[in-house]
């Protein structure tokens, strides 16, 4: 049993809320008059916990190779520097690769189920989240690593997320969600933008050149805020274009997080504890952000 939970945890269960978040997004589009069964919903949804789930392990046994988590003596914990099962050896480096490619295979399996059942118009979008998984973390493309194409990676798999849940409730593409999902992604980028800061240093040595490797520090709050204000803008077409209803406006209650997040940054960036409270402050107003987004549709 200790086993399974070390497994378990490897996986960094407290981040696939977000995910969990975005499948209810794309579920519960407004838009979409057709509805998929639960039972292939529920499937869908453990398909990107699945997806997601692999991709953490995956990134955790890029990192151990490349040295970047080994050497990260500036993490931020658990935010930052990845699970650490297999630093402290708790599982090794092919226990995690191996149940990452496990996890990622059945995300793939069960992909192609529910494309078989509903339509095979969804196999691209599949193809686009599987391969953002495995290309933000592993070579050839290790995204990680260059600079702006991680943040864009992260934007377009989760962005695929709620395209693809939304698509699964009309058996087609349902372009109609794509500002959405798009507005959606930029938010869990800006998480990853930010955790990146405190590990700007193991990282630069390791050869992640990461966009706060790029900028270490100095403007990584230019960019969070061009990332929201890109972010916003799609939400606010998909509202006046009707396909979101106008009480998704509650999503700028967010705005005094994000501000307050983006004034750490600009001032307070090099105070460890300050840090962290960015990192704190910006986790918790995307998932809110998520959650607004939500209500307004249901509303």
């Amino acid at each position: 049993m200790s086993s399974i939970k070390n497994f378990f945890l490897a996986t960094r269960p407290n981040f696939l809320i977000i995910t969990l978040l975005g499948c209810c997004i794309g579920l519960s589009f407004p838009s979409l008059g057709i509805k998929s069964s639960w039972i292939v919903n529920l499937l869908a949804i453990l398909v990107a916990i699945f997806a997601h789930s692999g991709a953490n392990l995956l990134n955790d046994y890029c990192d151990h190779r490349n040295g970047s988590d080994e050497n990260n003596e500036e993490r931020i914990a658990p935010y930052t520097g990845g699970s650490r099962y297999i630093q402290n050896q708790i599982l090794s480096p092919r226990q995690i690769y191996l149940s990452a490619l496990v996890l990622l295979g059945l995300a793939a399996i069960s992909g192609l189920y529910i494309c078989s059942v509903t339509t095979w118009e969804l196999l691209p979008i599949g193809l686009v989240g599987i391969c953002m998984a495995w290309g933000y973390s592993a070579p050839p493309l290790q995204l990680m690593s260059r600079g702006i194409l991680g943040e864009l990676a992260i934007a377009i798999a989760w962005s695929s997320l709620v395209v693809g849940m939304a698509s699964l409730q009309i058996a087609k593409l349902a372009v109609s969600a794509i500002p959405v999902g798009l507005a959606f992604g930029l938010m869990i980028s800006n998480i990853l933008l930010v955790n990146q800061i405190p590990d700007i240093n193991a990282d630069k040595a390791a050869g992640k050149n990461t966009l706060a490797v790029q900028y270490k520090n100095k403007q990584i709050w230019v960019w969070q805020i061009l990332i929201l204000l890109s972010g916003f803008a799609l939400q606010f077409m998909s509202i006046y274009d009707g396909t979101l209803p106008k009480y998704t406006l509650i999503t700028l209650a967010c705005v005094p997080g994000f501000a307050y997040c983006a004034s750490i940054l600009r001032t307070r960036a090099n105070i460890k504890a300050q840090l962290k409270l960015a990192i704190q402050v910006n986790l918790l107003t995307v998932h809110l952000y998520a959650i607004l987004l939500l209500t307004g549709m249901f509303l």
